[in-house]
């Protein structure tokens, strides 16, 4: 006779029971480990897809773009160097301030007073990356 007997599908082992009720627990545990990550906020905010790439023509560089909440009005543009992974340059969008930051270990600074400028419909990708090359002095 099973342990849970009563409740087990018809021709289901005690056996079977048992590895799916263990395999069932294991499955909890992990979703308790990602709720209590999030709650820590070790997750990332708005629910963005992370990073990806916009057009970027300059040789051995990246620019990387993510969103990070208010309806992807808070966002983080960022020219890399793809052999180092090192900042170039930094534009952000806090939801209502636009920030910049040229160059490794420098603080950012005040670049707009609003984030209008890169909420053109359509055109978000090409007046972030026209900001970061002006940045650039390119």
């Amino acid at each position: 006779m099973g342990w849970n007997e009563p409740n087990m599908a018809p021709g289901m082992s005690a056996r079977m029971a048992t590895a799916l009720a263990a395999r069932s627990f294991r499955g909890a545990r992990a979703l308790a480990a990602v709720v209590i990550a999030c709650g820590a906020g070790w997750c990332a905010a708005g629910g963005g897809a992370g990073s990806y790439t916009l057009d970027w023509h300059g040789a051995g560089e990246v620019l990387e773009y993510r969103s990070c909440g208010c309806a992807d009005s808070c966002w983080v543009a960022s020219v890399k160097r793809l052999a180092t992974r090192q900042t170039l340059a930094q534009l952000r969008c806090d939801c209502e301030k636009a920030y910049a930051r040229v160059g490794a270990n420098v603080s950012e600074t005040p670049y707009a007073d609003s984030c209008s400028a890169f909420e053109r419909p359509g055109d978000k990708p090409q007046a972030i990356r026209q900001a970061l090359e002006a940045l650039l002095g390119r």
